[in-house]
């Protein structure tokens, strides 16, 4: 049976709406490549900035949860699990395990480590949620993870790199992101977008702390230009980017937010280029182009 016409353009409008904001998720994100070379310019490292970034985000999405409902604090004593799992796993290990990717082996495999989460939330988004896989959702999901990695090779020259720690930390983010993206819907079905956000934030800052204490202590040593930057990486690619992401998942499948959301590498190459002066090769364009194709490839009808 046919939906009728009114419907069916409120449903594509809101998918569209979804899709849009993925994608905005995606710019926002790439924004954290130049702020982050900023910030250990000015000699943060890595482990205070990642504690610290979600700490910053914890605080501001607790104040703006206060102001708009209290209500939105409360959650079930059930459901307390699944919010520790959500910021433990989706934030604390997300983070730990990209930063240590990026250590132990090259950006190239970091990266395209990383982006093996959308291939995970469309599988568990099938298993949990029911969500279809369809032939233009599979076609978006082989062009943008082979976007991405001619797209992120290019940017390393080594190449990719194979330290069986670094291969294990990068799938470690890749479960862990898609961890974030298949609570975060399940969480919507019970909670608003900032209940989800607040305790991931909260959750994810307070396992990090712990962490670096136990790496380097308790000891912060922050002139001002770094703690600006770490508010700044805080604000527009955690808080606001994330914060994007988390609402997309209440508009579109989980597993079309996460493909969208790979566009990621073609802003970050967009604005190397606007504010590093980094000019692209030949194939991360290629990348690029491929990524774009798969993301379009999400809004074609059968």
């Amino acid at each position: 049976m046919r939906k009728p016409r009114i419907l069916q353009r409120k449903t594509n409008t809101t998918q569209k709406f979804g899709h849009a904001l993925a994608l905005a998720a995606a710019l926002f994100w790439s924004t954290l490549g130049i702020l982050g070379k900023l910030t250990y310019a000015f000699g943060a490292d890595p482990l205070t900035v990642i504690s610290l970034r979600a700490t910053v985000a914890t605080g501001i999405t607790g104040a703006i949860v206060a102001v708009s409902g209290l209500g939105q604090f409360r959650i079930r004593y059930e459901d307390f699990t699944l919010f520790v799992v959500y910021g433990v796993i989706g934030v604390g290990l997300n983070y730990l395990g990209y930063f240590y990717a990026l250590k132990l082996t090259t950006v190239a495999t970091a990266i395209t480590l990383l982006y093996t989460y959308p291939s995970l939330v469309v599988l568990f988004g099938l298993i949990l949620f029911h969500e279809p896989i369809s032939r233009g959702k599979l076609c978006a999901l082989v062009l943008t993870f082979f976007g991405i990695v001619f797209s992120a090779y290019s940017q390393s020259a080594p190449g990719m790199g194979w330290d069986p720690r670094g291969l294990a930390f990068g799938l470690l983010a890749g479960v862990a992101n898609a961890v974030y993206t298949l609570v975060g819907k399940r969480a919507q079905t019970a909670y608003t977008p900032m209940t989800g956000l607040f305790y991931s934030f909260l959750f994810g800052s307070l396992a990090l702390l712990v962490f670096r204490f136990a790496v380097v202590g308790s000891t912060f040593r922050l002139n001002s230009t770094v703690l600006l930057l770490i508010v700044t990486i805080a604000i527009v690619p955690t808080l606001i980017g994330y914060g994007a992401y988390t609402y997309s998942l209440g508009y579109i499948e989980a597993g079309k937010a996460s493909i969208t959301s790979s566009a990621e590498p073609v802003f970050a190459i967009l604005l190397a280029l606007l504010f590093l002066g980094e000019i692209p090769s030949s194939l991360q364009l290629f990348g690029a182009a491929l990524i774009i194709m798969g993301v379009v490839a999400l809004q074609v009808k059968r």
